[in-house]
């Protein structure tokens, strides 16, 4: 099954958003480093989070949303939607009326899962703060080891409430894909089902088992 490129770069977006844990720092004047850890202990404050966004990309859009709980995770957009529950993965593509089953490993998981927390994710970034307008706050992410799909990115920060706004990621090739996040709420705990596949509520598609 063949995925969008937007839909394949999106889920990268939120590793960078919400699986840093960063030391803090402290001083006059908040590094950038300091900024993006504030933004994570906000963002982890709650037992999940609603996140409703539009995702930019060689000038196409696409709206999307997100349930977000610990590990597990429900992406939905009108190109793919994905399940998991921790442990199993589900990937659901309407144009192609099919699911595939996965255990996902730490570096797929990087691809798909918005939470994965990678070892030693908070020595391969450097961060440095850029202009920004009135009540926000930017901040470049560059990768001590960049790659194909993530050269570097520009993370915007509401500067009153420390939340993500948007973020631009830059490929190899000067590709940009943008997610302007609309809307961050944060709530109470989920079921699990939540983040599981319901075959009931999809009749007819068609299930591949790739564990």
């Amino acid at each position: 099954m063949e995925k969008s490129t937007s839909c394949i770069r999106l889920p990268l977006l939120f590793v960078i958003l919400m699986a840093c844990a960063f030391p803090k720092t402290f001083g006059a004047q908040p590094s950038a480093q300091s900024s993006v850890n504030k933004m994570v202990a906000v963002l982890k404050k709650h037992p999940s989070l609603d996140i409703v966004f539009t995702v930019w990309n060689d000038g196409n859009s696409s709206t999307g949303s997100m349930c977000v709980a610990g590990r597990n995770f429900h992406l939905s957009t009108p190109e793919m939607k994905i399940w998991y529950d921790g442990k199993t993965q589900w990937s659901y593509a309407p144009s192609a009326g099919e699911v595939n089953i996965t255990m996902p490993t730490i570096d797929e998981l990087a691809q798909s899962n918005p939470l994965s927390v990678l070892s030693g994710l908070n020595n391969n970034f450097s961060f440095r703060r850029l202009k920004a307008p009135s009540g926000q706050e930017k901040i470049e992410l560059i990768p001590k080891k960049p790659t194909h799909d993530f050269a570097s990115a520009i993370l915007t920060l509401d500067s009153a409430t420390s939340l993500p706004k948007e973020i631009t990621v830059k490929d190899s090739r000067g590709r940009a894909t943008s997610v302007v996040i609309s809307s961050v709420k944060g709530g109470k705990a989920k079921p699990t089902g939540v983040f599981r596949f319901d075959p009931k509520r999809y009749p007819g598609v068609e299930v591949i088992d790739l564990r």
